[in-house]
């Protein structure tokens, strides 16, 4: 039975077998038992405000902004016209016990409840860093516990086009514009790799490193890493990238990395970029909340090292991914860098 269907059959039932009057506020009201019966919600609160009743729900996050749109959806439905005016809270649950507060009903006309604020509250639920993520439905309230954290939320919220216009510290110490974030280099395709010998060795400060795509296949996994070459002439890199895997806390994982043996010497043209993949066995993940949210990704061993949350990586057509089935013991493979576009 689809998921809407089933959520649609309980809230039937439970709102039958209330016989409580559609206009009674606060915890008699039929839709307060309806949303306790509802799978995944751990505890409902009812706050009762005059002719307005607030629903406060609160979930594990890893139930995602599409369960969301739907709940809030099914207890909407057959509502009568006379009922108390409805709000309806969503308090995802995360891992770090992050303060995750989002006004999924009524939403703004312009936002939907995927793309909207519902959507923003999930993707800094599982953002590294976030410590706090208010949204009202009209304003935003984005908190980092440290403010060398600014820069990568704000850099998420810039590339996933978020209802956010600054984040903050959860002190207000300091405060970052998401506008002030430095736009991502463009990447230019290249099929000329010159095997130029006088190509001096990349700059830490002139290569983009990012998350650029991942796949998976018969149980084996795969993320791709890219760094751009942002300087204006062709420089080199030789070897494999230098990884370290990270929970939401920000915590290290004892992750193993097989490195590749012998890799060549890449030239990387201005404006192209050099790849690197990353391998693994599908790893258990049940009842075990330390997965991997972050990648800390260096070009080479002892390079200058950039904080990647999975956040950070736009999957066009879908929604943000928040994190890999890597865990503390696991074991991954690692490419050298390699020319973009070459088997691997």
């Amino acid at each position: 039975m689809p998921f809407r269907t089933l959520l649609a059959a309980v809230v039937a039932l439970v709102l039958a077998g209330c016989g409580q009057d559609a206009a009674s506020t606060g915890n008699a009201d039929p839709v307060v038992a309806a949303a306790r019966a509802l799978p995944g919600v751990d505890d409902v609160t009812a706050e009762p405000d005059g002719s307005k009743l607030r629903l406060h729900l609160v979930h594990d996050t890893a139930l995602g902004a599409g369960w969301a749109a739907e709940t809030v959806d099914t207890l909407l439905a057959g509502r009568p016209a006379d009922a108390p005016e409805l709000e309806v809270w969503l308090h995802p649950v995360t891992p770090t016990g992050a303060e995750i507060t989002v006004r999924a009903f009524p939403l703004p006309e312009s936002r939907d409840a995927v793309g909207g604020p519902v959507g923003d509250a999930y993707l800094f639920a599982g953002t590294p860093g976030v410590v706090r993520a208010v949204f009202d439905g009209e304003t935003a309230d984005v908190r980092v516990g440290d403010a060398s954290d600014l820069a990568k939320v704000a850099d998420v919220a810039a590339v996933q086009g978020a209802g956010v216009d600054v984040v903050r510290t959860l002190d207000d110490s300091a405060e970052l514009a998401v506008a002030d974030v430095p736009p991502r280099p463009p990447y230019t395709a290249s099929s000329d790799w010159p095997a130029d010998t006088s190509a001096p060795e990349c700059d830490p400060a002139g290569l983009r490193l990012e998350i650029i795509g991942s796949d998976a296949a018969l149980g084996s996994r795969y993320l791709f890493l890219g760094a751009t070459n942002t300087g204006p002439a062709p420089c080199a890199v030789q070897g494999h990238p230098d990884l370290t895997f990270r929970t939401l806390a920000e915590l290290p994982l004892t992750v193993t990395a097989v490195p590749a043996a012998d890799p060549a010497r890449v030239v990387i043209p201005p404006g192209a970029r050099a790849m690197a993949v990353v391998e693994w066995n599908a790893m258990p993940t049940a009842d075990n909340p330390d997965l991997t949210y972050e990648v800390v990704l260096a070009a080479a061993p002892g390079a200058p090292a950039t904080e990647l949350p999975l956040t950070s990586w736009v999957v066009e057509g879908y929604g943000p991914h928040t994190n890999l089935d890597i865990v503390d013991g696991g074991e991954v493979e690692v490419t050298e860098w390699r020319p973009d576009g070459a088997a691997f």
